[in-house]
């Protein structure tokens, strides 16, 4: 009889011991992150079930299923794959998706697409190879209408109405698509298949990026059609564009494609080139943190999409140097999103953020994926 017990005793205990979630170095009250977390997750399944814009949607709903893995909640997952089932629907058949708002920008459709990707290995096959299907539909479509550039950007992608009536090729170099579809989803193609041409178009769009760096860390964001051209320095206006609207912003989107491309490529002289060669980066990022614990200008729409700068900051740290500043700059972040006016004032919406600013979804979906990584390093990027 009391070996029965204690072994009913010790079941108990290993699943407890396997079920919680392990204490991260990234947050320092984590069980006030975890709360904090849940309360975003109950929120997103509550209210943003069916978000038009596909790049706040996938954050959201990726949001969701970072929650699944750490809470085990089945509305969670059920949440973001009935999503998912309504992006496959609304591929077009020459292969791209409305972005919700005009112009179709490759950019906005590999933050979607990254559903696709974290909820792979949580659905059913017939489900996984809808996925896949649409995916490689999709960087065929890139491949056959030349929207990868000789440089190795990726194109803008497709000039539409509002209506989203495509009026035209949009294949200006753009410095976001080149880091969320040219690293991000082309490595998952790679990853899936093998096949070296998706993670060299991967690679060179990278290389592309890294190639337009400042000697300070600075990431240009370049986009000729919206006034952001490299090399007319002779515009103040373009300049601000090019080097000061948009950093973090551009860091987010740019960290989430190395993120990817450094975990899944499977080239390790490709990956040590680009660990190299972002170090001023990651420099950059540790000495112009806010002090109260954000990046960027408070309430700018740079700041509205900065969250993931937490993403790739831990994703350096765990995979290139265990730099103690990482640790110190995303608590510190961490510590500021737990103090309820904080995070009113940061614009996120479980927390009372103006539900009537656009751009509060955006920060409150990024923040979500943000989050994750706090308390599960590298969470989001689990493929």
């Amino acid at each position: 009889m009391q070996k029965k017990l204690f072994a009913m005793l010790l079941i108990v205990v290993l699943f407890f011991s396997c079920t919680r979630t392990p204490k991260s170095p990234f947050c320092t009250d984590c069980e006030a992150t975890k709360a904090y977390f849940k309360n975003l997750c109950d929120y997103i399944e509550k209210e943003k079930q069916d978000v038009p814009t596909i790049f706040i949607g996938g954050y959201y709903m990726r949001t969701l299923v970072s929650g699944y893995k750490i809470f085990s909640e089945p509305a969670y997952l059920n949440t973001a794959v009935t999503y998912a089932d309504s992006l496959l629907k609304k591929q077009s058949d020459r292969g791209y998706w409305g972005t919700g708002y005009g112009n179709i920008y490759l950019a906005d459709t590999g933050s979607a697409l990254g559903l696709f990707i974290t909820l792979y290995k949580y659905v059913d096959k017939e489900r996984q190879q809808k996925y896949f299907d649409a995916i490689k539909r999709y960087v065929t479509a890139i491949e056959n209408d030349s929207l990868i550039n000789p440089s190795g950007a990726i194109g803008t992608g497709w000039r539409a109405t509002k209506e989203e009536v495509i009026t035209g090729p949009y294949k200006d170099e753009y410095t976001i698509s080149s880091g969320l579809t040219g690293a991000e989803i082309f490595t998952w193609m790679y990853h899936k298949t093998k096949k070296d041409k998706y993670r060299r178009v991967s690679y060179n769009a990278l290389k592309w990026v890294l190639s337009t760096m400042r000697q300070d860390g600075v990431i240009p964001y370049v986009l000729a059609g919206e006034g952001s051209v490299l090399g007319q320095t002779a515009d103040s206006l373009n300049n601000y564009n090019l080097w000061k609207k948009w950093t973090y912003d551009t860091s987010t989107y740019i960290g989430e494609g190395i993120i990817s491309f450094d975990l899944y490529c499977d080239q390790p002289e490709w990956k040590a080139d680009i660990r190299k060669k972002i170090k001023p980066h990651i420099e950059f990022l540790l000495r112009t943190q806010n002090d109260d614990g954000t990046w960027a200008v408070p309430g700018s729409e740079d700041q509205k999409r900065s969250p993931g700068v937490v993403n790739f900051l831990i994703w350096y740290y765990e995979n290139v140097n265990k730099d103690a500043r990482i640790v110190q700059a995303v608590q510190k972040f961490d510590q500021f999103l737990l103090v309820p006016e904080n995070a009113k004032a940061f614009g996120m919406l479980n927390s009372g953020g103006d539900p009537t600013v656009w751009s509060n979804d955006v920060i409150t979906s990024i923040t979500g994926r943000a989050i994750g990584d706090i308390l599960v390093p590298q969470l989001d990027a689990q493929w």
